[in-house]
């Protein structure tokens, strides 16, 4: 059950996958219908990791659009690229956030794809990819959370999950977690992790029985991971781009992605946000 200090927090079909750890033995874990009566129980939460892209490029920005409206060039969150980097064999997973215009577009009347995807091309210079368009509803949910409803960005922040897999695996993560073996592989990552207990993913399966609820492998899967990142302690604490005082977004949210590593990943010279 729910609240606990630590919460990771998935988007599945709809609904908020949230897993926390805290000061019992056990995990927690409960489905939310939305973010706002996820953040209603858990405001007292020390840190909440969620999936979802929090900072978003905007044509607010001074380097979105020249006077005619066109590009001046093609710009990315620094912390997509760099999480690219972090995952030799898994960096596609990684997409570029969609920016806020286009993600606002996106939830309109009638809407389409190409529409939006025009429209985040005029921010960025790219288009918008299926995937990140998909993800409109909950990235303005968050959005709505942390610039107008009583979110503190400080405590919710965003985490990608293959990421923070890779931060807690000795070699390489290679496999799929939708395959037995990327489970597996994924499992076994979390047995170096303080806080992960013998028997912790069958209370968290039997847990959602006993609530009515389901979720995938891989969303409890992700929510669990994430959890797990949100319990580092301040020395294991790390986030990209690395440094003390990450990007922020035309609204002041901080355009990073967080990880749990005791040492940071290896990151090129002079990649910030653009």
């Amino acid at each position: 059950m729910l609240p606990q200090d630590h919460l990771g927090v998935d988007r599945a079909d709809g609904r908020w996958v949230a897993v926390g750890y805290g000061e019992t033995d056990r995990p927690g874990v409960a489905v939310y219908d939305d973010i706002a009566a996820l953040w209603a129980d858990n405001a007292g939460a020390e840190r909440v990791v969620v999936d979802v892209p929090v900072g978003l490029l905007d044509e607010a920005d001074d380097y979105a659009a020249g006077d005619d409206g066109t590009p001046v060039e093609r710009r990315s969150r620094a912390c997509d690229r760099l999480a690219r980097d972090a995952l030799p064999k898994r960096g596609s997973t990684v997409f570029p956030a969609p920016s806020r215009q286009a993600v606002r577009a996106a939830l309109g009347e009638g809407a389409t794809r190409a529409a939006t995807s025009e429209i985040n091309r005029r921010v960025t210079g790219a288009g918008l990819s299926a995937q990140a368009a998909s993800l409109a509803p909950a990235v303005a949910a968050v959005d709505d959370l942390l610039t107008d409803g009583d979110g503190d960005s400080e405590v919710v922040v965003e985490g990608h999950p293959e990421v923070c897999f890779q931060a807690f695996a000795v070699d390489d993560v290679e496999h799929s977690k939708h395959t037995a073996v990327g489970v597996l592989e994924r499992q076994v990552a979390f047995r170096g992790v303080d806080e992960y207990g013998h028997g912790d993913w069958t209370h968290l399966v039997r847990e959602l029985d006993r609530q009515g609820e389901n979720a995938g492998l891989d969303d409890l899967l992700d929510a669990m991971v994430l959890a797990l990142t949100a319990a580092a302690d301040a020395g294991e604490r790390r986030r990209l781009p690395p440094g003390d005082d990450p990007p922020r977004d035309a609204r002041g949210l901080p355009m990073q992605t967080v990880y749990r590593r005791d040492t940071p990943f290896p990151v090129a010279s002079g990649d910030g946000a653009e």
